[in-house]
């Protein structure tokens, strides 16, 4: 699911879920990518923190790092880098 988010300087970002997470972290965790033009920034969150009605979009943006900043995640299927 696909998720809009306007941050404070007006951006807008598309939030959507990784297809992927770490094995461990299958049934608990799920990583995020925020997408707006040729920028990724990724984010990786407890899936009681994703699969709500309302999800804290502000929090989990201003926990997000640069894609390829964290670990070594890379950006994919936007055709942007990775």
């Amino acid at each position: 699911m696909e998720r809009k988010f306007a941050a404070p300087n007006g951006r807008i970002w598309i939030l959507r879920p990784r297809p992927y997470v770490r094995k461990d972290e299958m049934g608990s965790r799920i990583t995020l990518e925020f997408v707006s033009g040729a920028e990724t920034r990724v984010v990786n969150c407890a899936r009681e923190e994703w699969n709500i009605a309302e999800p804290d979009l502000a929090e989990l943006f201003a926990r997000s790092v640069a894609s390829g900043a964290s670990r070594s995640i890379m950006s994919q299927g936007n055709g942007t880098g990775g």
